[in-house]
């Protein structure tokens, strides 16, 4: 991987990746805390490794049947982790060393393919702007497809780039972009784009990266193939597509006009319009620049426009562009020393471009270890064990709080979410006969329970704890 590098340049490689691991380790399972989607993503892993389902457990060893549209995370990271668990038991700590293991292939790719494109110093300048990011830990760490698909899309364009098979390089793309669509889908048009500028047998190279991209779909389809004809099952990928939060006043020109407003007030959007504004205008200062990155800039320009359209008309989850604040710290160190050299000359632009660069990445782990808002909190953990300690026997029953329902024995689980995009998967507990009602129920203070579910909340069930935001109710004797 590092051939003829120099002993300093290894010295700071492997002072990434030691920061990288101590600092995720130090707080591994509880910052961010395990939350929603990921405890979706992690109960699917345990059940493909535990059942050979890639579906989720509503009543005691009964799985919803709607694994195909559940969860935001592809098989690409979901299937690997069930393996990970077959290997090394099950657990929030496993989950989430097996995330912490693709951080640090996502990492060894982009110095790769920096390096391959430009040299070693801006290959550890991206590096360092990448490591010192508070996204990256929040996105990286948690059981989700963001980084995953990066390192997948990475692998792509080291491919592109290397002017190798256009098959292999849809195969890497098709993996990003099962392993989250909503966040890698967009550069199957940009390549293509990338494709058809190239002009060079276009067909060919198109029809053999379809074909590469239709492969990773195919292995989805074989997981799910005894619903994957069904009409009902793509009636609701369509109805996802066109409406991903099932919200009854989704609007995309409404949700638009909320989210051009976050560029006015959020501080991650506008810290990154500035970086983009000086890319572009390295891009119109040098000729040399755009003729000789013009893939680079085509790809990560056209991609950006799309993403951006579907962050606008988004709820405004800024994981959205990850992807794009990546690309970003990838053209920047060049951009800026482009800049620095227009304005002050060769002799000053690397004096002054690193000092720029060495600022950027101060301020960030300043911003990391001290104002960066990566939520922590231990309370799923604190319920397990509290409900493992004291109501080993009894079944149990999660009202939408799949990361405390993922940890929980499948044969005495009972489970229902409701949420965006994903309604009344599994019934609610509460809703069941007398003699079926589970003999603890949990949910969040938050929840807002049906009227019928709170009279038989209070008519069958009292209080017994309350740990942070979770409630525990126990059956009355």
């Amino acid at each position: 991987m590092f051939p003829n590098t120099s002993w300093s340049v290894l010295a700071a490689i492997l002072f990434i990746f030691a920061f990288v691991n101590l600092y995720s380790l130090s707080t591994l399972t509880t910052k961010p805390a395990v939350w929603y989607d990921e405890g979706i993503n992690i109960e699917l892993a345990r059940n493909f490794s535990e059942f050979g389902k890639l579906d989720l457990i509503v009543e005691p060893l009964v799985f919803s049947g709607r694994g195909a549209n559940v969860g935001s995370t592809g098989y690409p990271v979901t299937v690997p982790l069930a393996g990970f668990f077959k290997a090394f038991g099950f657990g929030f700590s496993q989950a989430r060393i097996y995330m912490l293991l693709w951080m640090n292939i996502f990492l060894i790719s982009l110095f790769y393919f920096v390096k391959k494109i430009w040299n070693t110093r801006i290959a550890l300048l991206v590096l360092l702007l990448v490591v010192s990011f508070p996204s990256f830990y929040a996105n990286g760490r948690s059981v989700m497809g963001e980084i995953p698909g990066l390192a997948f899309l990475l692998f792509a364009l080291v491919w592109y780039f290397r002017k190798k098979n256009n098959f292999i390089i849809g195969v890497f793309l098709g993996l990003a972009v099962v392993s989250k669509p909503s966040v890698y889908a967009f550069f199957i048009p940009a390549f293509a784009a990338l494709f058809l500028l190239d002009r060079e047998d276009f067909f060919k190279k198109i029809i053999n990266f379809c074909a590469g991209v239709f492969l990773p779909f195919l292995g989805w389809l074989m997981i799910y193939s005894e619903a994957a004809f069904s009409s009902s099952l793509w009636r609701a990928l369509q109805n996802h597509f066109i409406n991903p939060y099932a919200a009854e006043n989704f609007t995309v020109v409404g949700n638009i006009q909320n989210n051009l407003g976050l560029f006015l007030r959020s501080s991650t959007l506008i810290y990154f319009s500035f970086f983009a504004a000086v890319i572009l205008l390295a891009v119109f200062l040098s000729r040399d620049f755009r003729k000789n990155n013009r893939a680079v800039l085509i790809l990560a320009g056209l991609y950006a426009l799309f993403q951006l359209f579907f962050f606008l008309k988004s709820l405004g989850y800024f994981r959205y562009l990850i992807a794009v604040q990546i690309f970003i710290f990838i053209l920047l160190p060049l951009a800026i020393k482009i800049i620095f050299e227009r304005f002050y000359g060769d002799r000053n632009s690397k004096i002054f471009a690193a000092t720029f660069l060495i600022f950027v990445v101060s301020f960030q782990t300043a911003y990391l270890f001290t104002k960066a808002d990566i939520f922590y909190s231990n309370e799923t953990q604190d319920a397990f064990g509290y409900l493992r300690e004291n109501f080993e026997e009894s079944s149990i029953g999660v009202i939408n709080l799949p990361s405390l329902a993922s940890l929980l024995p499948p044969e005495k689980k009972f489970q229902n979410i409701s949420t965006y995009g994903l309604r009344d998967l599994g019934r609610n507990p509460l809703s069941f006969e007398h003699e079926k009602l589970p003999g603890v129920v949990v949910f969040e203070s938050s929840l807002i329970l049906k009227v019928a579910d709170t009279a038989s909340l209070e008519k069958f069930y009292r209080l017994d704890k309350k740990i942070g935001r979770i409630l525990i109710y126990a059956k009355k004797p």
